[in-house]
């Protein structure tokens, strides 16, 4: 994955999704997992963040970019 300065963040409180720039926390944080998605850019990606049933109970998603070889 690209750095951590690149990363969005994807909540969704409220029925709003929020998006902020910035990795979700500047601390070691226990990884719950990844997935690796392909979107066609940073819209498509959000949108299928805010999808994901964690984010939905009150979890957040970070979305960042690949290393492209």
């Amino acid at each position: 994955m690209q750095p951590v300065e690149t990363a969005t963040s994807v909540r969704v409180a409220g029925g709003r999704t929020l998006v902020t720039d910035g990795p979700f926390a500047d601390t070691k944080e226990v990884l719950g997992g990844f997935c690796l998605i392909e979107a066609a850019d940073l819209d498509e990606a959000i949108e299928l963040a805010a999808r994901v049933p964690a984010v939905r109970l009150g979890g957040v998603v970070e979305i960042r970019p690949v290393v492209r070889l």
